[in-house]
């Protein structure tokens, strides 16, 4: 019998040194967590920062990642340090899909919806709240997800998400075609100018912003290039 989920659980691995995040995998989580004494690693997924998800354990089974609340809640785990650094435009845009799905797997989408305040959705610091309220009996002195995630800004956009399926943008083919060919040229102009490699990363940032990519992709897709 399928386990009854009430809450999904946001988290990060925490993973990181001098002010640089690293790019945490499920088994490097798993062998932590057994390092402990665990039977395996303790959240369901974890979230990479290209957005790619890798499994943890079976989401039928009880996971270790909230104490006192384990057995209804899911947990994702993200890749990094929330307190170093924010979650990559992919990380963001996978996690909230993964939510949103989950939602749905679980019947929570109509009461998220319905009850803003909920905390349906919650990182793992909101612990404390639930506590305040009389619904978790364990306290958290951690930070996670992270200061730099913010869980309002996440609920808000899944909220968003949820009421508008249609996509965040307007495609036509001519001005797609413009954007990447810009894009080609802004990349030219940039190497001739030998720009700082932080002004390229945001750069790159940008053309890795999930709507910019999907987008270029349908246009690829059409024109066959």
């Amino acid at each position: 019998m399928a386990r009854k989920v009430e809450r999904i659980v946001w988290h990060t691995a925490a993973h990181g040194r001098n002010g640089v995040a690293f790019d945490t995998t499920a088994a490097q989580i798993d062998q932590w967590h057994r390092e402990r004494g665990w039977s395996e690693i303790g959240y369901n997924v974890v979230i990479r920062f290209n957005g790619a998800i890798e499994k943890g354990r079976d989401p039928d089974k009880i996971p270790a990642g909230v104490a006192g609340i384990n057995e209804t809640t899911y947990h994702i785990c993200f890749s990094g340090h929330g307190d170093i650094a924010p979650l990559t435009p992919q990380q963001m845009e996978s996690g909230i899909q993964h939510t949103i799905e989950m939602l749905e797997r679980y019947g929570l989408k109509e009461r998220f919806l319905a009850e803003p305040d909920a905390l349906i959705v919650m990182g793992h610091r909101e612990v404390n709240e639930l506590v305040r309220r009389g619904l978790a009996p364990t306290p958290t002195s951690k930070t996670c997800p992270g200061r730099l995630v913010d869980m309002d800004l996440v609920r808000q956009q899944i909220r968003e998400r949820l009421q508008n399926t249609s996509p965040p943008y307007v495609y036509e083919r001519v001005a797609a075609g413009q954007l990447l060919a810009g894009l080609r040229q802004v990349y030219t102009v940039a190497q001739q100018l030998q720009l700082s490699d932080d002004l390229l990363a945001e750069l790159n940032a940008f053309r890795k912003q999930p709507e910019i990519d999907a987008i270029i992709q349908r246009y690829r897709q059409e024109s066959g290039g």
